[in-house]
């Protein structure tokens, strides 16, 4: 069976989660056609992907040496490209907000205020060669929340970073309506954040790094996966 979130059934098998807000819900600017698109063709695309890796990596023959590389990083690819898009689809909000409580403490601590939070993600989103996304990440070394950049989907990844929010910066998650405008886009996407889930994750990841004692579980999961909602 799946699991609460849809990411995966069994231990060979991802699976496309549901959106958590209906198609039309993020209009005017994130039209339905485009999130549509994004999520039942792109994102379901890297779930296919990543289950035929899954299924050539258990009947590939174990000498073909290029033939296991080659799907191990079809598998790093689009396991990446679902988690992040899993990540994404949450963390917006068919309103605009602003964080509060603890988050927007430890935002402000961070950051000096929210606005500089928000710019300085934008600036990051905006900023990125190529395709990739911007994201809001707990540093769980020295905790405190950084703003990465990760290109295409598994690129720059910083080594247990706890994943609160991200951002889409690939051109399919805007193209349609903002052509090569991907600072309008942007601007409208972090304007949107659901701060009351990315409070919820931090509050979990926080809790994921004092159990692990060092930022780093000893039994195979991550803050990065348990933040972004995979186990």
């Amino acid at each position: 069976s799946a699991t609460a979130d849809g990411y995966h059934r069994g231990m060979n098998e991802y699976v496309l989660p549901d959106l958590p807000y209906p198609l039309d819900a993020l209009e005017p600017w994130c039209p339905a056609e485009t999130l549509e698109l994004h999520h039942s063709k792109h994102h379901a695309a890297y779930v296919k992907e990543a289950n035929a890796a899954v299924t050539g990596l258990a009947e590939a023959d174990p000498s073909n040496k290029p033939l296991i590389a080659g799907l191990r990083e079809a598998l790093t690819f689009n396991v990446s490209g679902h988690m992040m898009h899993s990540l994404f689809w949450k963390s917006l909000s068919p309103t605009e907000g602003k964080p509060s409580g603890a988050l927007a403490e430890r935002i402000e601590k961070d950051f000096g205020s929210v606005d500089a939070c928000t710019k300085s993600l934008a600036a990051a989103c905006v900023g990125v060669h190529g395709s990739g996304w911007g994201v809001l990440a707990l540093d769980p070394f020295v905790g405190e929340l950084r703003i990465a950049t990760i290109l295409d989907h598994h690129n720059g990844h910083v080594p247990h970073a706890c994943f609160l929010a991200a951002v889409d910066v690939w051109e399919h998650a805007y193209y349609l309506t903002y052509r090569n405008e991907r600072a309008a886009w942007v601007d409208a996407a972090v304007k949107h954040l659901d701060w009351e889930s990315i409070a919820t994750r931090l509050d979990a990841a926080t809790s994921a790094i004092a159990e692990s004692g060092d930022g780093a579980s000893g039994n195979g999961s991550t803050p990065l996966r348990e933040s972004a909602g995979v186990r």
